[in-house]
């Protein structure tokens, strides 16, 4: 039996991975190989590559997907809640009304309800647990027997103690730098330089003044901004080396983009945008008694929510943050809602 080099390669790849092959294909390719440098080459490629280490995912992703795991369960946990809520009065008539043995008071298709409903809660459950034996990053839930529940219940909410020993979910604070990067604010929504264009006529139309020295030392003057000829969010601002494209600082949430909200006047390069002055600054790392601990962003950074506000509308980051991160290092809580377009 003969065989041509693409059916070589594929028995011995097919044998490489430890797939069923005949006796005969085997010997075929191995006499294809004698005379066939190519194939010899691929054979070779093929028994380096067992020499190679096991890939592994980076703790970044890693971090990310036990974020978004855990808050999964949460959403689980809450869904269980709410039915059997719903549902205790149904419950509670049949149970007075059965004469049956116990086990036939939950029946039919309220049966699979719950068990599909406990076996989604239990399934994020074991992935969370799966993840976290595989990988030293903490926990980012409370994962714990409720006080006073039966045995083999869970308690899956978030709480702020829990949190606060998260490990991508709540990052060690990283000192500030001593300048902040070049920002403006236009309408308190908080633009980094982007690239210069050749001038404030490649936007559509005039949309209002930014209030700014730029660098200089100078006192703040008000400045004409223009429309940005693309629709991501920046805006055009004509500064001392020119018209220049100002790009929203901004974050993913829930895959929808989330702008900084200063509350101070950011009227020169170099300063700290602040928290808006409806919130009252944080007394407690975790933001109490101001914000509550809610979940992760898409970077794996977490999320504190104000009473009131549904995180959809927006969410504020605990200061300390990476360089990497949107918000720098900014040494103060930062306010994010959906960006604005101008």
């Amino acid at each position: 039996m003969e065989m041509d080099c693409i059916r070589t390669q594929a028995t011995l790849s097919a044998v490489h991975d430890n797939e069923s092959v005949t006796d005969e294909n085997a010997e075929a390719a191995r006499a294809h190989c004698e005379e066939c440098g190519a194939c010899r080459a691929f054979a070779a490629e093929l028994r380096a590559l067992d020499s190679l280490p096991a890939p592994q995912a980076p703790p970044e992703l890693i971090d990310r997907v036990m974020v978004a795991v855990t808050a999964i369960a949460a959403e689980r946990a809450e869904e269980i809640e709410a039915a059997a809520i719903l549902e205790a009065p149904a419950v509670a008539s049949a149970v007075a009304q059965a004469s049956g043995p116990r086990f036939e008071w939950f029946s039919g298709a309220g049966r699979w309800k719950a068990y599909g409903a406990l076996g989604a809660a239990a399934a994020a459950v074991l992935v969370v647990a799966f993840l976290v034996t595989r990988t030293p990053a903490p926990e980012t839930a409370s994962i714990h027997p409720a006080a006073g529940a039966e045995a083999g219940t869970l308690d899956l909410t978030f709480s702020n103690e829990a949190a606060k020993s998260a490990g991508a979910a709540a990052p060690m604070a990283t000192p500030a730098p001593p300048r902040a990067p070049d920002y403006l604010t236009f309408r308190n929504r908080v633009y980094k330089p982007g690239s210069l264009l050749s001038d404030s006529t490649t936007a559509t139309e005039s949309i209002g003044t930014v209030t700014t020295a730029f660098s200089g030392a100078g006192a703040p003057t008000q400045v004409q901004s223009y429309r940005s000829p693309v629709t991501d969010g920046s805006i055009v601002v004509p500064g001392p080396d020119g018209s220049r494209l100002y790009e929203p600082v901004v974050r993913i949430f829930s895959s929808l983009k989330y702008q900084m909200v200063a509350g101070n006047a950011v009227d020169r390069f170099g300063q700290w945008p602040e928290l808006p002055s409806r919130f009252p600054a944080p007394t407690s790392p975790d933001g109490s008694p101001t914000f509550v601990i809610a979940g992760g962003d898409m970077l794996g950074v977490q999320t504190h929510t104000a009473a009131g506000i549904p995180q959809t509308q927006g969410f504020a980051i605990a200061p300390g943050t990476p360089s990497t991160d949107p918000a720098g290092s900014n040494p103060n809580w930062t306010w994010w809602e959906p960006i604005l377009i101008p």
